[in-house]
């Protein structure tokens, strides 16, 4: 395979990683094809499709970036809850736990 074609081939990958949420995949994929891209001396060929394949990676990451808020959300309110109903029901507070999300 020429490089162009490894280029393809990494970003298709990357994407049906990205669809199946296999995002140490996706990730080394994109290291792979950027150092392929760095070492290339001519223009990739097939640049509109690899954007194409880029904005699905990426609508798949914000698609994933949305649920997991969603779900922090609701973990604190759960949370919260029942830190309430633990104190009304006068047992002790017990430690917090924290989540955080790295966006």
């Amino acid at each position: 395979m020429n490089g162009q074609e490894d280029i393809l081939r990494l970003t298709q990958t990357a994407a049906e990683a990205a669809a199946l949420g296999q995002w140490d995949a996706v990730a080394q994929c994109y290291g792979e094809r950027g150092a392929l891209l760095a070492s290339m001396q001519t223009p990739v060929q097939e640049a509109g499709n690899l954007l194409k394949l880029d904005e699905q990676v990426r609508d798949h990451v914000r698609t994933v970036q949305v649920v997991l808020a969603t779900l922090l959300g609701e973990a604190t309110a759960t949370r919260q809850r029942l830190q309430g109903l633990h104190q009304r029901l006068g047992g002790q507070p017990s430690t917090g736990v924290t989540v955080s999300m790295k966006a």
